[in-house]
C-alpha cells in the first residue's frame, strides 16, 4: 500500500484537516487535563460498580503518518503525560499509511503500553467518501478504501479478522454506512458509534440525534465521545470504558461487550445496570416491569437523568433543582416492557468548570443501551409423528442473544402433557 495514493477516490480528508487550524498547541484545556476530581466522591458509583473501574480515553486520533502532526511516539507520550488519558488509540487514515508506518505505530504502542498504568493501541480509519469512515481495532494488518472499495468488501474484511469497528462522525452525510442498514454478518464487529466527535459533543446533538436511528435498525452499538484530533490537543470529551483492569485485553473486551459510555465531561462517573447486567448487556426473560439502577458522580451539578428508548423517546426522567446538591445522585426507574426493547441513560449536567469547547453551558453523557428480551417461547416442530408406536421429537431453537429457559407441553386428546424443560444458550438449538 503506497503512501499518498489520493487519486481514484475522494477520501474526504479535507474536513478532518480543519482541526489543524483549530489547535496546533500541545496541550489541553486546564479543566480537561487528566482526571483530577474537584471534590471527594461519596461512593455511590463505587458501591454499584461491583469491582469494575472507569477508564477515560480516546478511540480516534491522527498523527503525521496521515493528515495530523507529530509522531506516534510523541502522541502516546502526550496522551499519557499531558492529557492524562488512561487509554489512547492512534487511528491514522489507512489510505495514507505505508506498511512501514503501520509497523512503527505498533512498535510505539507496544513501547508505551503498561498494564495498570496506560493502554496504548494501534488502529486505523477506513475512509470512504461515499460509504463513510470507520475506525478499526484489534487487527494485525490494515485495509484501505482502495483495497476494500465498498462496505460489502470492508465488512467481509473485518468479519474475517473478528475486528472491532466504530461508526465515525455519523451525521456527516446521511448516505454514510448505507443509512445504517443492519448487517447480521458484522453485528458482532461493529460495536461503537460516535455520539461525539471533535468539538461537537453530545450536547450539540449533531451525532447523538442519529444514534437511535442506528439502534432501531438492529445494531447493538455503544456510544463514544472521541477527539478525532489531528494534533497534540484534547477537548474535554472522553470515551469511558468500564473494565476490571486497565489492560489491552480489558479495554478490547469491554468494547466488544459494549460496556462503554460517552461523556462530554472528562471525569464524570456513570453506572447504568439492570440487576447484575451492565450497560451493553442483553437481558433475557424479562417480565412486564423492569427496574434499572443508576448512579452518577461528578464535581459539577447534575441537571437531569433520562431513560431513552426506541426513536429517542424518553421513557422516564428525573430532574434536580438548582438549589440541591446533585453532584452524586442515584435513581432506580421502573418501566413497563411489552416487547423486546432497549433503554439507555442520558445524563445532563451544568458546565460549572467551563471546559465545554463550544461554551454551551451544559455537558451530556450517554451510556450504551441495555437490550431487554421478553419472556416467551421460541420453538419449531421440525419433523415428527404422533401415530402410536412411533417416537415423536421436536427441534427447539433459541435465536435470541441471551440464554432462555424452554419448556415443552404436548397437547393430546386427553389434555396437556408436560414435557421436558431445558436451558438453551443464545443462538442454539436442541
Amino acid at each position: 500500500m503506497a503512501r499518498g495514493r489520493r487519486s481514484g477516490i475522494a477520501l474526504s480528508l479535507a474536513v478532518a484537516a480543519v482541526f489543524l487550524s483549530l489547535a496546533m498547541s500541545t496541550g489541553v484545556p486546564a479543566s480537561a487535563a487528566g482526571r483530577s476530581r474537584g471534590h471527594e466522591r461519596v461512593g455511590l458509583v463505587e458501591a454499584l460498580s461491583g469491582g469494575m473501574n472507569h477508564y477515560y480515553g480516546n478511540l480516534h486520533s491522527h498523527t503525521s503518518y496521515s493528515d495530523g502532526t507529530g509522531t506516534p511516539a510523541e502522541a502516546f507520550a502526550w496522551a499519557r503525560d499531558t492529557a492524562g488519558f488512561d487509554f489512547y488509540v492512534i487511528t491514522d487514515h489507512a489510505e495514507s499509511l505505508t506498511e512501514e508506518e503501520w509497523r512503527d505505530t505498533g512498535v510505539q504502542a507496544d513501547a508505551f503500553d503498561r498494564a495498570g498504568e496506560f493502554v496504548a493501541l494501534r488502529g486505523f480509519e477506513w475512509s470512504h467518501s461515499v460509504d463513510g469512515h470507520l475506525c478499526v481495532f484489534g487487527t494485525g494488518d490494515f485495509t484501505d478504501a482502495y483495497e476494500t472499495s465498498d462496505l460489502d468488501s470492508f465488512y467481509a474484511w473485518i468479519d474475517e479478522r473478528d475486528a472491532v469497528a466504530q461508526f465515525n462522525h455519523p451525521a456527516r452525510f446521511e448516505t454514510h454506512f448505507d443509512g445504517f442498514v443492519f448487517r447480521e454478518d458484522v453485528s458482532d464487529n461493529v460495536c461503537l458509534y460516535e455520539t461525539g466527535n471533535g468539538p461537537s459533543g453530545n450536547n450539540t446533538g449533531v451525532h447523538l440525534e442519529r444514534y437511535p436511528l442506528a439502534l432501531d435498525q438492529g445494531w447493538r452499538l455503544a456510544p463514544a465521545d472521541n477527539q478525532d484530533n489531528h494534533s497534540l490537543y484534547a477537548y474535554s470529551h472522553r470515551t469511558v470504558v468500564v473494565s476490571p483492569a486497565l489492560t489491552r485485553d480489558g479495554i478490547l473486551r469491554a468494547l466488544r461487550e459494549r460496556r462503554v459510555y460517552s461523556s462530554d465531561d472528562p471525569d464524570m462517573e456513570v453506572v447504568f445496570k439492570q440487576g447484575a447486567s451492565w450497560m451493553g448487556s442483553v437481558v433475557g426473560g424479562c417480565g412486564d416491569a423492569v427496574r434499572f439502577d443508576v448512579a452518577v458522580e461528578d464535581d459539577e451539578e447534575i441537571v437531569s437523568l433520562e431513560l431513552v428508548s426506541a426513536g429517542g423517546a424518553v421513557a422516564a426522567k428525573k430532574e434536580f433543582a438548582e438549589a440541591e446538591d446533585s453532584r452524586a445522585v442515584a435513581w432506580s426507574p421502573e418501566v413497563k416492557v411489552e416487547e423486546n426493547a432497549y433503554f439507555y441513560l442520558k445524563v445532563t449536567e451544568r458546565d460549572e468548570n467551563g471546559d465545554d469547547p463550544l461554551g454551551r453551558g451544559e455537558q451530556v453523557a450517554v451510556t450504551a443501551p441495555i437490550w431487554l428480551e421478553r419472556e416467551g417461547t421460541s420453538w419449531c416442530l421440525a419433523e415428527g409423528c404422533t401415530q402410536g408406536g412411533f417416537e415423536t421429537w421436536v427441534l427447539v431453537q433459541n435465536p435470541g442473544d441471551a440464554p432462555a429457559r424452554v419448556s415443552l407441553t404436548f397437547m393430546t386428546e386427553n389434555g396437556p402433557v408436560e414435557g421436558p424443560a431445558a436451558e438453551l444458550p443464545a443462538r442454539t438449538r436442541l
